[in-house]
């Protein structure tokens, strides 16, 4: 079942990405799967905006700096990864380098290596898997995972240019991704 999560892009911007994680015991998301359970849930209102989870800046994989508010209302796809997890190698290598091989005109593939450190094991990731075609950042102590309400990899946010999108946990094939990024293309 594919259901979408409205974040709350407007004229202001995204403001709260999975805002039903809130509510949560905890602000915990639950796991998702391959086929995406997401709910959709309105932007929680206050007077004050609460800040974007697009409000960071990561270093690349490659060497360079990712400012994740450049991703804020256009179409990307995210994929939540860590270079020591065995499904992330397996899926990126099988699934994941076709998709962004072929990634329709008008959305970016951003990678987020998590919860390591470990530049070199991020770089032999990328090499194995042939999924360096893309941009990959780190994000050292988990914040990016955080504030987007991801808790385990591989995970994939698939965010429209109007703030709504979709998740699914690992068990996407290239032609599942590859959909999606067409629906985000065309919509």
């Amino acid at each position: 079942m594919k259901t979408a999560t409205r974040w709350g892009i407007g004229a202001v911007g995204l403001g709260v990405l999975l805002a039903g994680c809130a509510s949560s015991p905890g602000g915990v998301a639950p796991r998702e799967t391959g086929t995406s359970t997401a709910t959709s849930s309105p932007v929680a209102s206050s007077s004050a905006e609460p800040e974007s989870p697009f409000a960071f800046e990561a270093a690349t994989v490659a060497g360079g700096t990712l400012d994740g508010e450049t991703l804020r209302g256009r179409d990307v796809i995210l994929w939540f990864w860590a270079p020591w997890c065995p499904t992330c190698m397996v899926e990126g290598k099988e699934h994941v380098a076709d998709a962004i091989a072929q990634m329709p005109e008008g959305v970016e593939f951003v990678g987020i290596a998590g919860r390591s450190d470990d530049f070199p094991a991020m770089e032999e990731f990328l090499e194995w898997t042939g999924t360096g075609d893309a941009t990959h950042v780190a994000d050292v102590d988990g914040a990016i995972w955080e504030a987007f309400g991801v808790l385990q990899q591989p995970a994939f946010l698939f965010v429209n240019d109007d703030g709504t999108g979709t998740r699914a946990g690992s068990g996407l094939s290239a032609d599942d991704i590859l959909e999606r990024a067409e629906d985000l293309a065309n919509s």
